[in-house]
């Protein structure tokens, strides 16, 4: 009943594994995108990069709440050295008490795109963009200062060709350009 088996042959292993590859390198069709001159052309209502409103903020942290990883964190409105707080902006009374004195800011190294903090804003001050691809150098880069959190992130390829995935019997997906 409990018979011992034969270790596989290590040779023949990387052997089948290397003619595989071999196989794959030589064959011309290819599954995988020629990043980044192409670039998925992705349905209007795929998650993307989000920005903040400062006019509609109140600052609830009830987005830094509902975050599962924690990537949203609350920064005071500070500026310069003296640390005088930002006025209201413009058109807007000054509030008193807990409001205006915080904001969000996403570390977006942890961010999940879950869009909780979209959804459970209650003045709609999160706004989502079609920006999808974003790649960060330094690590300062994906935890951007509040200043730096309001600006809209800029699309890296926008000359990249735009292409549609299609199921393919024989090879399994294929990209063709979008229409």
């Amino acid at each position: 009943m409990n018979e011992v088996r034969k270790p596989r042959d290590p040779v023949t292993g990387h052997i089948k594994a290397l003619a595989k590859g071999f196989k794959y390198l030589l064959e011309p069709n290819r599954m995988t995108l020629d990043y980044p001159a192409e670039t998925m052309k992705l349905p209007p209502n795929y998650r993307g990069f989000f920005t903040v409103d400062d006019k509609k903020c109140i600052g609830c942290s009830m987005c830094e709440m509902v975050c599962p990883p924690e990537a949203i964190t609350m920064v005071p409105r500070i500026i310069g050295e003296g640390g005088k707080t930002l006025p209201a902006p413009e058109g807007e009374k000054e509030t008193k008490g807990p409001k205006r004195t915080k904001r969000p800011v996403v570390n977006w190294g942890k961010c999940i795109f879950c869009y909780f903090c979209v959804d459970v804003c209650p003045v709609d001050a999160f706004i989502p963009t079609q920006v999808h691809d974003v790649a960060f150098e330094k690590d300062k880069d994906y935890r951007p200062s509040y200043e730096e959190y309001l600006k809209p992130p800029e699309e890296p390829y926008k000359n990249a060709k735009k292409v549609v995935s299609k199921a393919d019997l024989k090879r399994g997906v294929s990209y063709e350009p979008a229409p």
